[in-house]
């Protein structure tokens, strides 16, 4: 069950999103809480990236970049994605999605033998190439440069021609009602097409990723997605989404 201070700021981000830009004051009132509360919420609410505080209220944040992503909770993204590495497959064909968390992974690649990785993120295809057993496939498309991922009706029909024995990913954000969102829907898009794709589907976030929701939603098959984070499989923060997967790691 969420917190106070977690439904909190998903109203606060549901009424950037919607507004586009939304003053202190008026947030208080909407949530019945101090101005000292909603600037607080305001701080924490910037520093992972959700919205940017400008004067005397917040406005909605653009997607960040790939680049600006990679420092944000590195250590916890790394102990989600670790907890992937033994049920990555030596042989086959598998999904990275551009995510910075399943960039993590690709240390633990090179005990692969002729393994087939597909990414629609130039980044993650570069440090792809320099592994020993990985066979690269860079899924082609229109650059989004919100987020340095290719998308669109050229990736998509290039997915068409692929089956994955398993596809990584992360999310921006995973709410136990909704499932995994994306801050752009053509992300959105690419994910849900992959998931249907893939025989096995690994959903790795770290616990600031709870609650949260944006417009690109996509849904994996359940009885066929592990779910890892960075929190111990038995924290009671986890009690909501164990029904959505068919296990959590």
């Amino acid at each position: 069950m969420a917190t106070l201070a977690e439904r909190r700021h998903q109203m606060i981000l549901d009424a950037v999103r919607a507004d586009g830009e939304i003053a202190v004051n008026r947030l208080a009132r909407r949530l019945s809480v101090s101005g000292m509360t909603v600037r607080r919420d305001l701080a924490g609410l910037e520093d992972r990236g959700l919205l940017v505080r400008v004067r005397g209220g917040a406005m909605a944040a653009a997607p960040v970049r790939f680049d600006e992503r990679l420092a944000a909770r590195s250590a916890a993204k790394a102990r989600a994605a670790k907890k992937l590495e033994s049920l990555l497959p030596e042989t086959g064909t598998i999904y990275l999605d551009g995510s910075t968390t399943m960039l993590h992974l690709v240390p633990a690649l090179r005990r692969a033998r002729g393994l087939q990785v597909a990414t629609n993120n130039a980044e993650t295809f570069r440090r792809l190439v320099t592994v020993p057993g990985v066979e690269p496939l860079l899924i082609g498309g229109r650059l989004d440069r919100r987020t340095d991922n290719l998308v669109g009706p050229l990736a998509m029909r290039s997915l068409l021609a692929v089956v994955f024995d398993a596809a990584f990913f992360s999310a921006w954000g995973l709410d136990a009602a909704v499932g995994p969102t994306e801050a752009t829907i053509e992300d959105a898009e690419v994910k849900d097409l992959v998931a249907s794709r893939s025989r096995a589907v690994r959903l790795a976030v770290d616990d600031s990723k709870f609650g949260l929701t944006a417009a690109g939603a996509w849904r994996p098959d359940s009885g066929r997605t592990v779910l890892a984070t960075n929190l111990p499989p038995a924290d009671g923060r986890l009690a909501a989404f164990r029904k959505g997967f068919a296990s959590i790691v």
